[in-house]
C-alpha cells in the first residue's frame, strides 16, 4: 500500500498516469563481459550433500551443471627463495665439488628479479614513491628502507641501459617520428613541495602506412620544458617530425635536416575550444572542413606509403587549398 501511494505521488509530480494493470518494463541489464581466458582459473566443484535423493533416497545420475565465475585478487606475497648448494668431497683425492652460485640481478643483492620488477613498475608505471612502497612492504612484515629501494632502482637503471640504448637507436633510425611531452610531478628528497618536470615521448609507428615493423616509444626526462632538451634528444635524427607547435622544436627545423609535419589534432583543438565556448557558423564550418580531412585519413589508413601519398595529392590537397582560401577570407 505504501509502495502504491509513493508511486502515485511520484506520477503526480512527473505528470505520468498511474495504472496498476499496466506492467512497467523491467530495467534492462547489461550483458556482463566475460573474464579474459588468459587469466588462471581455480575450479571449486560442489557436489550434493548426500549421494542419494533427499526426497526418496534413490540413486543420483549426472544431469548437468551450473557455472558461475567470480573475480578475485590474491594478495601479492613475499617469498624467500633459499638456494642450497651441496658440497661433495671426492673419496679418492679429497677434492671438493660444488655447483656454482646462480647469478643475481644485483651482485650480492637480496632482491630477486620479480621484486625488482615490482619496485620499478610501482614507481614509474603506477607513480608510487619509494617511501610509500617502503610503508606498503612494512605492512606485509618486510622492512625495506627507502635508501635500499633507491639503490635497487639505480642498479636496475644501469642493468637496463643497454636495452634503453638499443631502443633509442631503433626509434631514431626511422625517417618519421611523433613527439610530444607531458608534465610530471617530481618529489625531491627533503622538499615537501613537488616540482614539475617533463617526460618527452618519441614514437616510431608506421603501422598506419602498412608497415610490419614493431612500433616503439623512447622516453626522456627533463627537469623543465626548455627547448634545449628536445634539441639534444633529436641531435642524431633526420627526417620528418610530427609534433605540436611548441617553440622549442623550431630550432630543429632551421638547418633543413628535420622537416616539420604539423599536427592537425592540435590545430583542430584550438578551433574546437572556441566552438565549445562560443558556438558560431564560422567555427562549425571550420570543424566540418577539417573533418573531411580526417575522413580521408580514415579511408587510407593501412595503405602503403606511396598509395597514401597519391590519395592525399588527389583528395587532400584540393581540400587544403580550399580551406586556406576560406581561412584567409574569413580572417
Amino acid at each position: 500500500a505504501d509502495l502504491n501511494r509513493l508511486q502515485k505521488e511520484s506520477d503526480t509530480l512527473t505528470g505520468r498516469v498511474y495504472d496498476p494493470a499496466v506492467q512497467r518494463p523491467l530495467r534492462q541489464t547489461r550483458t556482463r563481459k566475460p573474464f579474459p581466458e588468459s587469466l588462471p582459473r581455480d575450479e571449486k566443484r560442489l557436489l550434493p550433500a548426500a549421494p542419494c535423493c533427499p526426497n526418496c533416497g534413490g540413486s543420483l545420475s549426472y544431469l548437468g551443471e551450473d557455472t558461475a565465475e567470480q573475480l578475485e585478487l590474491m594478495r601479492s606475497a613475499f617469498r624467500v627463495i633459499r638456494t642450497v648448494r651441496e658440497k661433495h668431497a671426492c673419496t679418492q683425492c679429497d677434492a671438493i665439488v660444488q655447483a656454482p652460485a646462480p647469478s643475481r640481478p644485483i651482485e650480492r643483492g637480496i632482491a630477486g628479479p620479480g621484486l625488482l620488477a615490482r619496485v620499478l613498475t610501482s614507481k614509474y608505471a603506477e607513480h608510487t614513491p619509494l617511501y610509500r612502497q617502503s610503508e606498503i612492504y612494512g605492512r606485509q612484515g618486510v622492512e625495506l628502507r627507502r635508501s635500499l629501494l633507491s639503490g635497487w632502482v639505480d642498479a636496475c637503471c644501469r642493468l637496463l641501459s643497454p636495452l634503453e640504448e638499443a631502443l633509442h637507436g631503433y626509434v631514431m633510425t626511422d625517417g618519421k617520428l611523433h613527439a610530444d611531452d607531458t608534465p610530471v610531478q617530481v618529489l625531491l628528497p627533503g622538499n615537501k613541495k613537488t616540482k614539475t618536470g617533463r617526460l618527452w615521448a618519441y614514437v616510431r609507428d608506421d603501422r598506419n602506412a602498412g608497415s610490419a615493423l614493431a612500433p616503439a616509444v623512447w622516453f626522456a626526462y627533463s627537469p623543465d620544458r626548455k627547448g634545449i632538451h628536445p634539441q639534444t634528444h633529436l641531435a642524431c635524427f633526420s627526417g620528418v617530425l610530427q609534433a605540436d607547435a611548441y617553440a622549442g622544436f623550431n630550432e630543429l627545423y632551421r638547418n633543413g635536416g628535420i622537416t616539420e609535419a604539423a599536427c592537425w589534432a592540435h590545430a583542430r583543438r584550438k578551433i574546437h575550444d572556441v566552438h565549445v565556448r562560443i558556438p558560431s557558423a564560422l567555427t562549425e564550418e571550420a570543424l566540418e572542413q577539417i573533418g573531411q580531412l580526417y575522413a580521408i585519413e580514415a579511408d587510407i589508413r593501412g595503405m602503403p606509403a606511396e598509395q597514401r601519398l597519391a590519395e592525399r595529392q588527389r583528395k587532400t590537397k584540393p581540400l587544403l587549398k580550399s580551406l586556406e582560401s576560406w581561412l584567409r577570407e574569413k580572417m
